[in-house]
């Protein structure tokens, strides 16, 4: 879920950010890093009174979504090794004790290299505020975080928030419990699963789950197994997040009338192209469908194109359906008459001659369509 959390400092507002409560305060503070220009490390953040942790999940800290924000300088020693670690990622390794405990200039260094983190000081690896903030910043550097950050839940979620591919880093008894893996696909709009292993990726929870959070997600699984696309129960749940998902559904679910109503609903009408030949023969299926989106008329079955009140539904919400119209209402100066009052003149270009040509004659044109007409 996510909220608008507003950002003060002493002299009043500063901005907004729209923020997921799940993020952590590292995870704001990069956001903010974008918005104001200030390098994470030189932000305090307090909620009230308290300053906020990195590893905090704003959802438990935030009382009000409000946040006071003050900036902290930086040494000029700090700025002095930003700027070579930038040059030269490996230049950490020579850093003084003091520099290698700098979250800012450990961060610095990771951009060219993030195995140099390998020389960081012992008790920054040790800092879970520190750990917070490099997932936030790289999901992938997980791998070089140590295991106790491997193993800790909400470190890793956010890794594999910014990285799906992280998950592979994750500790092994996380990667065992089911529950953290729905929590990872879900997180990660379903895409982690793409990284687990062949027994996991046929897991139908596991399946439920990236395609609830990633309709799309559905084709890639039926390349990994195609009897999915037959599977009722993984198709209804990728068609609930995303009506289109119904391209992916076997021939089977596609004549499925429940299957295509849901996803007329959820895909505002443009799933019919995706049902079956006999649902695109439904009358109420296709009324539905073009009461949500005009142009999905094509798609209708012959008979259904012939029918007066599904088409004169089409052109009153857009006048342009009436392209897709059968011929002899496009000659009907009433479904005529509707598209051109929804959509203007240029309609007439798909209208029956002789309907065509006496609304022009009524409307005082000789032909609206000849160059340099008005």
């Amino acid at each position: 879920m996510s909220s608008v959390v507003k950002i003060n400092n002493l002299s009043g507002p500063l901005c907004s950010i729209n923020a997921d409560q799940n993020w952590t305060v590292a995870e704001l503070k990069m956001a903010l890093a974008k918005v104001l220009g200030v390098p994470r490390r030189q932000q305090r953040l307090l909620s009230g009174f308290a300053p906020l942790r990195e590893s905090d999940r704003i959802g438990d800290v935030l009382t009000d979504d409000q946040v006071t924000f003050a900036r902290i300088a930086v040494s000029a020693e700090a700025e002095r090794w930003i700027a070579r670690v930038r040059r030269r990622s490996g230049e950490l390794s020579s850093a003084p004790d003091a520099v290698k405990r700098d979250h800012e200039v450990v961060l610095a260094a990771m951009q060219g290299d993030k195995a140099v983190i390998r020389f960081a000081a012992p008790e920054l690896l040790s800092d879970r505020d520190f750990a917070a903030a490099v997932v936030a910043w790289s999901g992938e550097a997980l791998e070089h975080l140590l295991p106790s950050w491997k193993a800790d839940k909400a470190i890793v979620l956010t890794a594999i928030k910014q990285s799906p591919r992280a998950i592979r880093h994750a500790s092994d008894s996380l990667r065992s419990q089911k529950d953290f893996l729905i929590e990872a696909i879900s997180c990660s709009k379903g895409l982690a699963l793409q990284s687990l292993s062949q027994d996991r990726i046929q897991d139908r929870e596991l399946q439920q789950a990236a395609v609830s959070a990633n309709w799309m997600m559905l084709g890639w699984l039926r390349k990994q197994a195609p009897s999915l696309s037959s599977d009722a129960e993984v198709v209804f749940a990728a068609v609930a997040n995303n009506g289109c998902a119904l391209e992916f559904a076997s021939s089977e679910l596609r004549d499925d009338t429940a299957l295509v109503a849901l996803a007329l609903q959820q895909s505002r009408g443009a799933a019919l192209r995706w049902a079956s030949e006999a649902r695109r023969s439904e009358r109420e299926l296709v009324y539905e469908a073009v009461a949500l989106d005009a142009t999905m008329l094509q798609y209708a079955s012959e008979d259904l194109r012939r029918d007066p009140s599904i088409v004169m539904q089409a052109v009153q919400r857009n006048g342009n359906a009436l392209r897709y119209a059968d011929a002899a209402l496009r000659g009907d100066r009433r479904v005529v008459e509707a598209a051109l009052q929804q959509a203007g003149p240029h309609v007439l270009a798909f209208a029956g001659g002789e309907v065509a040509e006496t609304l022009l004659a009524e409307m005082g044109c000789f032909d609206i369509f000849a160059e340099g007409s008005v």
